[in-house]
């Protein structure tokens, strides 16, 4: 075969595969199996199916359900694929979002840490991790890949809520399978209820009193330096703010609260540089016969853009998906199939495109 096929037109065919093809085919020939398990063609696989082959993922106690993302229009018929994941046997499972087809899971109770490839089927637990904190009030964990570094880590940040409001972030490396503590800390630490978001090499947070005064903090997890990041030009005082990763970059959901009810979606372009700034996504108007109009902690979490880049899927007070028409600046309902009634039984909805990228 090797003799008809160079290994560039043999990448070439094979990239385009699902993974559980490859799998199989890694027992061809020792030349085929060096070929799929090398990191340069890893990759390109990766590449190629992040670009056609999105999906939309949502894991419950259970299982993981998973729907091709650009099969969707006005309606969600049943899931691609179901999945059991690695901690099936556990009720209270937090889900910390996917990275290069790797999904990280941990059991709240018992603090176990996974990072899981559906695809492969393949999983690991995290080794243990002490904390300094004298009692710990909760814990919060974020999944990203280190550019930098070539790596896939887990930030962890533990809380102390007392008198005083401490924390404490740890970082586990994939590639050392070890974790390491940062030394810094800066003034304003995250709030206890707030959903931190890492985009950009940076974890962020809000800190501070909606009511006083504010901030945006960026703690760089290379060079492990924080800095304060600007704001958007805000449409009124805001009631709720939340962060997010929506493909790769910083966003932020502001929730203002009036006579009437309006959600804004921000992106932070060109970030760290001179010409930092906020863009405005989307502009969400809700009217008092929405079910939505009472809902304190409304917020709108962007998901994906549609293959034609001119929708952006809405994930609305964890209740809801919606396509936002970004030319017509309006709301397209989904008719959902009677698995997504109800999202609150789902921890969490995510993106995911699957890989051969190895947990070992």
């Amino acid at each position: 075969m090797a003799k008809f096929f160079p290994d560039e037109i043999l990448e070439n065919i094979l990239c385009r595969l699902p993974v559980k093809s490859l799998l199989r085919l890694r027992c061809v020939s020792k030349s085929w199996l060096s070929l799929i398990s090398s990191p340069r063609f890893v990759k390109l696989h990766m590449n190629v199916q992040t670009k056609s082959n999105l999906s939309l993922y949502m894991i419950d106690a259970l299982v993981l359900s998973r729907w091709n993302l650009y099969s969707l229009n006005h309606f969600f018929g049943p899931p691609a694929e179901f999945f059991s994941h690695p901690l099936w046997c556990h009720h209270t499972i937090h889900n910390w979002g996917s990275c290069d087809g790797l999904i990280c899971l941990s059991n709240a109770l018992d603090d176990i840490v996974c990072l899981w490839n559906p695809s492969t089927k393949k999983s690991i637990n995290l080794p243990y991790s002490s904390t300094t904190l004298t009692r710990n009030d909760a814990r919060s964990y974020g999944f990203y890949y280190d550019i930098t570094n070539d790596d896939y880590r887990v930030v962890r940040i533990t809380f102390f809520v007392g008198e005083i409001v401490d924390y404490e972030i740890n970082v586990y490396s994939l590639r050392s399978n070890s974790w390491h503590m940062s030394s810094e800390k800066f003034n304003h630490g995250p709030n206890f209820n707030s959903k931190e978001a890492i985009a950009c090499g940076a974890l962020h947070w809000m800190s501070g009193n909606l009511k006083e005064e504010i901030w945006i903090v960026a703690f760089d997890l290379v060079t492990e330096k924080y800095r304060v990041i600007s704001q958007p030009e805000y449409s009124g005082p805001p009631y709720l703010i939340s962060l997010y990763n929506f493909e790769g970059c910083l966003s932020l959901s502001c929730h203002y609260y009036s006579n009437v009810v309006v959600v804004d979606v921000w992106l932070l372009n060109e970030y760290g540089e001179k010409n930092e700034y906020w863009s405005k996504l989307v502009s969400l108007p809700l009217t008092p016969t929405d079910p939505l109009w009472e809902s304190s902690n409304f917020s709108a979490k962007p998901v994906a853009y549609s293959k034609c880049g001119k929708k952006v899927l809405l994930e609305i007070d964890c209740r809801k998906l919606v396509w936002y028409n970004l030319e017509q600046e309006s709301v397209e309902d989904i008719e959902d199939s009677m698995m997504l009634q109800d999202l609150e039984h789902f921890i969490q909805i995510y993106t995911y495109s699957e890989s051969l990228v190895s947990v070992s």
